[in-house]
């Protein structure tokens, strides 16, 4: 949750009000943005002696995650080493659909990548169990539990090929011939391989990036943002780790999991890489955002033109 946020006219006087609804004393407290993703935007709220998190949807996507994150995340909480978000309430949202949640505030500081080179934390052995441990603890939570709670459940082959014919007709014609031809191939390398899709399903937290893990000096102390959590392939969740660091940390990762690093594991994690920034020209089309879209191809470019060297 980076981006800009962007609010509607007259946004704080309809968020006090909703807020009052249910903790009054919370009402006049000082509110200032936070944050924002596709799905939802972020407030800071804070109080005398605690500081929350207010979580707006602000499409129907994003309000079923937060549904979905009220039901599983009180019982998966109790798995994990570190704090996740433990909602205090949820109410009505007067600035979309569905409900929004407040939580207090997840102890640790969210880093940029770049943070997170510069400080060396790629490099910390502790860090690295951390996050093999919150994985691990994630993908152990059961299927059927999960199933229960109404964790959607994905299925990638049948997902990737429905995506696969949107870029074919959508994004492929914005690319030069060269990098079409290369997006195209690596689509079809992956539903190509039986072997991509072997894996059991687990519940995976399927957004784990660098700015989700938080820190507090050279400790993990705070995982956020499960508002995209799903059944599904358990190797997703390396997906945005392996473009924000390097192969020799998901190496020592897949180690410290006691799990392989082989050849079908980087070709996944590479498609991945690829799909990613294919999924935001999407996005920004169909929802007419040309920022999403044009910061999406060039990122894409980018990546195309490492392929191609």
């Amino acid at each position: 949750m980076t981006r800009n946020v962007v609010l509607p006219e007259g946004w704080e006087p309809k968020v006090r009000a909703a807020v009052a609804e249910v903790r009054p004393d919370l009402a006049r407290c000082p509110l200032h943005p936070l944050g924002a993703g596709f799905e939802s935007v972020a407030l800071l709220l804070e109080a005398d002696r605690q500081s929350y998190v207010l979580r707006f949807p602000r499409g129907e996507d994003g309000a079923e995650g937060i549904a979905c994150e009220a039901r599983l995340l009180p019982e998966l909480a109790g798995l994990l080493d570190v704090p996740i978000p433990r909602f205090a309430f949820t109410a009505p949202n007067p600035l979309g659909p569905g409900e929004f949640c407040c939580y207090p505030v997840v102890p640790g500081e969210s880093l940029s990548e770049e943070e997170w080179h510069a400080r060396g934390l790629l490099d910390e052995p502790e860090v690295v169990r951390q996050i093999a441990d919150l994985i691990e603890a994630i993908h152990s939570f059961p299927v059927k539990r999960a199933r229960e709670l109404g964790v959607p459940e994905v299925d990638p082959r049948a997902e990737f090929t429905e995506d696969l014919r949107l870029v074919r007709a959508e994004v492929a014609p914005l690319l030069p011939p060269d990098q079409a031809r290369l997006l195209i191939d690596a689509y079809e390398r992956y539903l190509a391989d039986d072997g991509n899709f072997d894996d059991p399903p687990a519940l995976i937290h399927a957004d784990i990036s660098l700015d989700h893990l938080l820190i507090t000096g050279t400790r993990v102390t705070g995982l956020i943002d499960f508002g995209d959590a799903q059944i599904g392939d358990p190797d997703y969740d390396l997906c945005f780790l392996w473009p924000e660091t390097n192969r020799a940390f998901v190496q020592r990762l897949q180690a410290e999991r006691g799990r392989p690093f082989d050849a079908r594991l980087e070709g996944k994690l590479r498609c991945w890489e690829l799909a990613d920034p294919a999924t935001d020209v999407l996005h920004g089309i169909e929802n007419d955002l040309p920022d999403v879209r044009d910061e999406g191809l060039a990122l894409l470019s980018t990546l195309l033109t490492a392929v191609q060297r």
